[in-house]
């Protein structure tokens, strides 16, 4: 595929605007709004000149006493005039609707089946239209020359009223121009008309195309000095005061952006820090170890067995850091969705330590292997630092689904609740190295819920709450 063209805001607008303009052509001759009104036009001027024609033949026949045969043959050579100039077709017939003069047809011809004489015989004044074979296949004529183009005649009959009678009518026919026709035809001033629209839309564009593209513009340069590290949000502060609504709003999503990309980069920062601090014990306690068994090669064997089992079980806190911090690199990434029955994953883990389930908790949408983490983490943490009873409660609710892992031991510290879900933050280092919560909380937000712990001597209660919001409906019946 080749590549998309890439335009400045104001070239767009431009084209908009031109697309916009000849479509608006195109539509006025293919819809035939135009041709309907030149039609229009055509038949309300030659329904004024058929009456007046009738008006004068009648004045003419009631002064000079003649009939209407008499007078309209005098007037054949102004029905000749009239066709020459204004290029109309004049026809009188009396009230048997016979011919009888004309400017376009032998006399004695019968109109009798003409359903505007027809009217006009009755005293209205009669209108139709016949179709008829565009000038450019009859002959070869010019868009700009007198002839006419439409694809189709048009008649309009007026009565013929001398002392209240009808004694005859006059029927004017005329082509109407075809839109094309018309539109050249207007010539220059047509010509001058779209030259100042096109003038008025390249102004308009280019106007639109500045200050739309202004925004951003500032808004280019707000994100580069995101990107570069900078703190300095005062062009995104201008930005968001944009008339444009979506560079607004744009605006503060790329704020928003920022903001959470200097929460995460502050908290890499901190975690690194972290990390280095507790990898940095272990490390100096096996470097300390190996070089006592290097350069003391007479040691006592009783002593290098401590020594040894010193180095094994910081080597296995290693271990337990990398596997923690793998998990808790998982949690920020969950991307499996399933059917998880949550009471047989209660239920099976709370066995295994002997704890009682109460309540039921139902299936919800989510990762299995993370929820398995979750439930095992917070009974692994109720037995290692909880009392000596244990146990598990369960609710389910139109919204959301609940349970709780309670413990009868001597509570949490206040200074240490507020830590308690931080990384590495441990209040027994023999037992664990301070990811455990850390990776329930990610697994648990990462699952769109929530985990809080309420604490006081003698009870200490963990509640998890994880949303039914993109659960399946079949899923929330249950």
């Amino acid at each position: 595929m080749g590549r998309r063209p890439q335009w400045s805001l104001a070239v767009w607008l431009l084209v908009s605007h031109v697309v916009v303009g000849l479509v608006a052509v195109v539509a006025l001759l293919l819809t035939g709004v135009l041709a309907d009104d030149l039609r229009s036009q055509t038949s309300h001027a030659l329904e004024g000149q058929a009456q007046t024609w009738a008006m004068n033949l009648a004045a003419e026949v009631e002064d000079t006493g003649r009939s209407l045969t008499e007078v309209a043959q005098r007037a054949r050579p102004r029905f000749s005039k009239a066709r020459e100039r204004v290029l109309i077709g004049l026809q009188v017939v009396d009230t048997e609707a016979r011919i009888v003069a004309s400017s376009v047809s032998p006399n004695d011809r019968s109109l009798a089946d003409a359903p505007e004489v027809r009217a006009a015989l009755l005293g209205a004044v009669g209108r139709n239209a016949r179709p008829r074979d565009p000038a450019w296949i009859t002959r070869r004529a010019l868009l700009d020359g007198p002839s006419r183009f439409g694809d189709v005649r048009l008649f309009v009959a007026a009565p013929i009223v001398v002392r209240g009678e009808i004694v005859g009518a006059v029927v004017v026919s005329r082509t109407p121009r075809a839109p094309v026709q018309a539109m050249v035809q207007m010539g220059s001033p047509l010509v001058w008309r779209v030259l100042a629209i096109a003038l008025i839309a390249v102004l308009v564009a280019l106007t639109g195309g500045y200050f739309g593209s202004r925004s951003f513009r500032r808004l280019v340069s707000a994100a580069q000095s995101i990107a570069s590290g900078s703190d300095d949000v005062g062009l995104l502060a201008s930005v968001r005061g944009s008339r444009v609504a979506e560079v607004g709003s744009l605006a503060e999503a790329v704020d928003t952006m920022g903001k959470r990309l200097r929460r995460r980069m502050d908290g890499a920062e901190a975690f690194a820090g972290n990390a280095a601090h507790e990898f940095r014990t272990p490390i100096a306690t096996l470097r300390g170890t190996l070089e006592l068994l290097r350069d003391d090669p007479s040691m006592p064997s009783k002593q290098r067995e401590r020594f040894l089992d010193t180095g094994i079980s910081e080597l296995r806190r290693l271990d337990d850091l990398v596997g923690g911090l793998l998990e808790l690199g998982r949690a920020q990434r969950l991307t499996k969705n399933e059917e998880v029955d949550l009471d047989t994953l209660l239920h099976r883990f709370a066995e295994s330590h002997g704890v009682a389930v109460e309540g039921r908790a139902g299936v919800i949408a989510g990762s299995r292997a993370a929820l398995e983490v979750v439930v095992g983490n917070l009974l692994d943490n109720a037995a290692q630092h909880g009392g000596s009873e244990v146990e598990v409660r369960a609710a389910r609710s139109d919204t959301q689904v609940v349970f709780e892992v309670i413990d009868d031991g001597p509570g949490i510290a206040p200074e240490s609740a507020e830590k308690l879900f931080g990384r590495f933050f441990t209040t027994d280092r023999q037992q664990g190295i301070g990811l455990g919560l850390a990776v329930v909380r990610g697994l648990v937000r990462a699952h769109g819920g929530t985990i809080d712990v309420q604490s006081r001597p003698g009870c200490t209660r963990f509640v998890v709450r994880l949303p039914l919001s993109g659960t399946p409906s079949d899923l929330q019946r249950r």
